[in-house]
């Protein structure tokens, strides 16, 4: 597709389209990132009480945001560490299982007590993000290389915690 704007052609390519598509993303996240919003793609602490912040701001992300979200990780996976794309997909799709396990338990009472989250990961999270975020800002490929498998593998590591704690109530 060819679009003239004031006598300047420009050529409208996929890899354009991806790129403007990963610009909104990181907008989006850019935004969520400036009111510390910490990007946990968790649960929310079931000892929150009413009117009351947990200790992190957590942010609930709804399935449409996460298939964005989960999309996102895997273009820049596909651009920048090819090597991880199986290892990303396979991340979030164990995720995703655990994360409506343990909706299903705190809907069911069988998970009332006690944090999902250790709060060790949120500090090491909301230090990474940051580089990330810092790394994708400058376009700064070497740094988006060194920092993704770190952000897969702190996922990795939610997951870790996701399974321990539904352990916690078979």
């Amino acid at each position: 597709m060819i679009l003239k704007k004031k006598g300047v052609v420009l050529k409208v390519t996929r890899k354009r389209v991806v790129a403007l598509f990963l610009a909104c993303m990181f907008s989006v996240m850019t935004l969520f990132s400036s009111q510390q919003v910490i990007y946990a793609f968790g649960v929310e602490s079931e000892q929150r009480k009413e009117g009351e912040c947990c200790p992190q701001t957590c942010l609930l992300i709804n399935n449409g945001f996460t298939a964005h979200l989960n999309m996102y990780y895997e273009l820049l996976a596909e651009k920048y560490t090819p090597q991880y794309v199986d290892t990303w997909r396979e991340i979030s799709r164990e995720q995703a299982v655990l994360k409506k396990k343990i909706s299903e338990a705190m809907k069911n009472g069988q998970l009332m007590h006690g944090e999902v989250i250790d709060q060790e990961w949120y500090k090491k999270h909301e230090e990474l993000q940051t580089l990330f975020v810092q790394a994708v800002e400058q376009r700064n490929e070497k740094a988006i290389k060194k920092v993704l498998p770190k952000v897969f593998q702190q996922q990795k590591d939610l997951n870790k915690m996701y399974k321990e704690r539904l352990a916690m109530i078979n």
